[in-house]
């Protein structure tokens, strides 16, 4: 989550590889970043695939490596750069990990291989479906009024384009902000799709039309665009089944139509690797 626990899972690695030279503990993480210590720490664990202890100990082995490569430090300044008390404690966790000592490192010329914080984050979505965190946030809204262009669930691309170019000509009145909307109502087999960006009131202008969405709690998935969304469906339908706060599906209407929002904010980048979508499933106690 970009937001929420997610992003903030992502500022905390960000963090701890800014402070590596510093005391660092999971209690002043989870306090830092507003996690109860248990769900920090086992959220951490999920995405970063270890704990807290063994990433922080692991970021200030592989920045020593960076610095024995790249620099002529001593060992010892090495040591005391990367969080280490002494040289020999330095040169133990260096040989457990790699298999022989920081100086030997050194001069075999050894080049570090460390991901990056955005690669690890990229790691831990394709451990997931396709691309799709698995641990939404839930938030709420009031009633949204979405001005824009309606057309064929399967011809999404064509209704985004009829969109674009009306916007383009015409802005919609009142338009709340530069964020997009896509609105997919299902009907059995079928699909329509609504696409536009949120007003206020209803007197959308000419060529436009309006769809009210009620006033919901909605569960709020990160989907990374350039992973696919080919498993999106099916990773929500199975937290719908087993999440453990019992949510379940809200629907559209009376008559049995489910629907989804699909909300497009400045952490959507095209296919650019980290671009963001959110999907919102409608849901309730």
């Amino acid at each position: 989550m970009a937001t929420g626990g997610f992003e903030n899972i992502k500022r905390a690695l960000e963090y701890i590889d800014d402070h590596l030279d510093e005391p660092i503990s999971y209690e002043s993480l989870a306090k830092h970043f507003h996690f109860s210590p248990y769900y920090f720490h086992r959220l951490f664990s999920l995405i970063a695939g270890k704990t807290i202890t063994a990433h922080i100990r692991d970021r200030r082995l592989a920045r020593a490596c960076a610095l024995l490569s790249a620099t002529k430090t001593s060992v010892l300044d090495v040591a005391l750069d990367c969080g280490f008390n002494s040289a020999q404690s330095f040169a133990r966790a260096f040989n457990a990990a790699y298999g022989l000592p920081p100086s030997e490192y050194r001069a075999r010329g050894l080049v570090p291989d460390a991901a990056t914080v955005d690669e690890m984050i990229m790691r831990f979505t394709n451990r997931l479906r396709g691309g799709i965190y698995l641990n939404p946030k839930i938030i709420k809204r009031s009633t949204m009024v979405i001005a824009g262009v309606s057309g064929d669930g399967n011809k999404t691309g064509e209704v985004w384009e009829k969109f674009m170019r009306l916007a383009g000509e015409t802005p919609p009145a009142n338009k709340i902000s530069e964020n997009g909307y896509e609105i997919r109502v299902y009907d059995g087999d079928s699909c329509d799709v609504h696409v536009g960006y949120e007003v206020k009131g209803e007197a959308v202008g000419c060529g436009y039309e309006a769809i009210k969405l009620p006033a919901s709690e909605y569960a709020s998935f990160d989907v990374y665009v350039a992973n696919g969304y080919e498993s999106e469906n099916s990773a929500m339908d199975e937290w719908l089944r087993t999440n453990e706060k019992g949510y379940a599906e809200r629907l559209y209407d009376e008559a049995g139509k489910r629907y989804c929002v699909e909300y497009y904010d400045e952490r959507f980048r095209g296919d650019e690797a980290g671009s963001i979508v959110e999907i919102w499933v409608p849901v309730k106690k």
